[in-house]
């Protein structure tokens, strides 16, 4: 970080911080306070991607970063909502509070980030990420806020109230990650032309509006949809974090990891910063030192050697809505409901934990809980009739993707047993 200086008359506090996306990203005295926390600092040991360096190995990018990238974006988005017509619905005056929402957004995440939350939130009934920043927030950066309420931050990313800044199909969050995770993947796919789009959004109530620029629009909303297909959902990563979800779900059974639903009682914040994918990576390591369960054993050494499980199912199928294909309704069901998976497991003769049933995330081009507009002479019209091939034929389809993966070793067996279920339910 390098300090600006001021003149004799005037003190500066503002410093800038050199990233690898935007180049220099100015850094208020507030924000810098709250950056300078351990529990802040703990997001440096939190990989933005999971276990996605496994097949992209410059992927090693961390929420640190993106959150310090997410906070300099929706600056610029606050910038664009004040060109907006209409009363905007993000007041340029409040631009710091939105910043600092940005930069804590992610201060939630347990290790490995989205790869483990399944496992705190099902299994162990603890907090989804945003409800744990949120605490984390309230209890221990509460002081360091200066002129805001805990409750005022919040809100901008949590709850009925958030904002679309950072909760919409086209927000500050998906241009930092998109931008931040082609880079550091390597891949074209997410390297949106956001210099365009930012001088020409503005934020109204109800939605996002562009100004007549379409093509930028949809260049955004495809670059994400690949992103999501060829990495996010790529074979291979989906399987290595299928594994260190697991892991890590197992280890905190064995008591190797702490309970995430006993770490809102714990008021010490250096204590909690420990909380990252290098004390999960460490677990492993001491549960191959003296721990017994086999399955277990046999997971973490697979995973410590990048030996990936075997895909046995892998078919995305795109429909309008409600009108999802059988085989993909029948997928669906199995990745939803245990004692399917329990059921195929005895036919194979196999263990059920050595099957790894996924629904993936549903993909679309627009969310359909946001609302996106072209203006036209102040005219606007959402972008799925505003005359552009693209979203007037694809723009409300979805693809749905359940998967099935199997330890090593398995694949025959368990291939055959889906088989027959899937004949049976057709």
């Amino acid at each position: 970080m390098t300090r600006i200086k001021g003149n004799a008359t005037r003190s500066i506090t503002e410093k800038r911080i050199k990233d690898s996306i935007y180049g220099n990203i100015s850094i208020s005295g507030q924000e810098l306070r709250l950056i300078d926390t351990p529990i802040f600092q703990r997001l440096r040991q939190i990989k933005q991607l999971g276990a996605t360096d496994l097949v992209y190995p410059g992927a090693t990018h961390t929420r640190f970063s993106h959150s310090i990238g997410t906070m300099h974006i929706t600056g610029r988005f606050v910038d664009g909502a004040g060109r907006g017509r209409g009363k905007a619905a993000e007041a340029p005056d409040e631009r710091e509070k939105f910043r600092i929402a940005a930069l804590l957004h992610d201060l939630g995440h347990y290790p490995f980030s989205h790869t483990t939350e399944g496992a705190v939130s099902k299994v162990f009934g603890g907090m989804d990420h945003e409800q744990f920043g949120g605490y984390l927030i309230r209890k221990f950066l509460a002081e360091r806020l200066d002129s805001y309420k805990p409750s005022e931050i919040i809100n901008v990313f949590t709850g009925r109230r958030k904002s679309p800044l950072l909760s919409s199909a086209l927000d500050a969050d998906k241009a930092d990650y998109l931008l931040r995770d082609s880079y550091n993947a390597g891949v074209p796919y997410g390297r949106v032309g956001l210099q365009r789009l930012l001088r020409t959004i503005s934020y109204v109530k109800g939605g996002i509006v562009f100004e007549k620029d379409e093509v930028a629009v949809e260049n955004f909303l495809i670059g994400r949809y690949h992103m999501y297909r060829a990495v996010y959902h790529h074979k291979a990563v989906v399987s290595f974090n299928l594994m260190v979800g697991k892991i890590f779900e197992l280890l905190t059974t064995e008591n190797y990891l702490p309970d995430p639903t006993d770490l809102v009682k714990s008021e010490d914040e250096y204590g909690l910063s420990g909380y990252t994918d290098g004390l999960v990576v460490a677990c492993m390591h001491k549960y191959l030192e003296t721990g017994r369960d086999r399955f277990l054993r046999s997971l973490i050494k697979l995973f410590l050697a990048r030996e990936p499980l075997e895909s046995i199912y892998l078919n995305p199928q795109s429909s309008r809505p409600g009108g999802i294909p059988k085989e993909t309704a029948a997928m669906l069901a199995l990745a939803e409901d245990p004692a399917i998976t329990e059921r195929i497991a005895e036919a194979a003769g196999v263990d059920a934990r050595e099957i790894f049933a996924i629904k993936m995330r549903p993909l679309s081009l627009i969310d359909e809980d946001t609302k996106i507009y072209i203006s036209n002479k102040g005219r606007p019209r959402s972008i799925t009739e505003s005359g552009g091939l693209i979203m007037n034929m694809i723009g409300s389809r979805t693809l749905y993707d359940a998967r099935v993966y199997a330890m090593p070793g398995r694949s025959k067996a368990v291939a055959a047993a889906l088989g027959k279920y899937l004949r049976k339910n057709l």
